[in-house]
């Protein structure tokens, strides 16, 4: 379940949601005036984030989806970290 803290929360006690943050995976919704405003993440959640985004900006997205849904079913996925090395190699 999502922690959901005010934002003078944060401010005084980052540290230790940063490291519940990290050591849980789990995100932190932070309020300002009762509102979500920003949410505090891991690192690798926003790196997956990133890749997901990314993938979602091609037109056929949902045809490369299903096929890495089926790939992932046959036992061929590929780890997001070696995923992303290897996107990293083909960047200009």
């Amino acid at each position: 379940m999502e922690k959901i803290i005010p934002i003078s929360d944060l401010q005084s006690k980052a540290k230790k949601y940063v490291d519940r943050v990290r050591e849980t995976d789990e995100p932190v919704i932070v309020t300002r005036r009762g509102r979500a405003a920003a949410v505090l993440m891991s690192y690798g959640s926003y790196e997956g984030f990133l890749a997901t985004r990314e993938e979602m900006s091609f037109p056929d997205w949902r045809r490369r989806l299903g096929r890495a849904e089926r790939e992932s079913k046959e036992g061929k996925g590929v780890p997001l970290k070696t995923f992303l090395a290897k996107k990293r190699r083909r960047a200009p």
